[in-house]
């Protein structure tokens, strides 16, 4: 059987519901099963990557702790919405991990290729 190509789209700010954790268990479900994930954050998700957060009185997981982590479930593409950085200052050296950017005609071209998207 040929793996799937899933798409995992965060656009929730972190703490705001518990959608983002869920979509991070999906991913790690569906990397279990060795299919090919793209991660990709968009909007507000993009808040999830800056280093400097803390959860522990939002009662709510941490994702962004997790995602450095992903390679060794051989999940390697994960991107940012490039305009959603720029909107929000986000510079590079804020964020928990190095990521590439991508622009709204690239996702969309992310997006045509997967076989199933879940938009978080």
């Amino acid at each position: 059987m040929n793996p799937k190509n899933i798409l995992i789209i965060i656009r929730q700010a972190p703490y705001s519901s518990t959608l983002p954790a869920a979509a991070l268990d999906i991913l790690l479900t569906a990397a279990a099963f060795e299919q090919n994930i793209t991660l990709l954050f968009m909007g507000d998700g993009v808040l999830h990557l800056l280093s400097e957060q803390n959860a522990t009185s939002s009662g709510m997981r941490n994702i962004s702790k997790a995602l450095p982590s992903l390679e060794l479930y051989e999940v390697k593409k994960i991107f940012l919405e490039e305009s959603a950085l720029h909107k929000r200052k986000i510079e590079n050296e804020e964020l928990v991990m190095p990521l590439a950017t991508l622009s709204l005609p690239e996702i969309a071209e992310v997006t045509e290729k997967a076989d199933q998207v879940f938009n978080f």
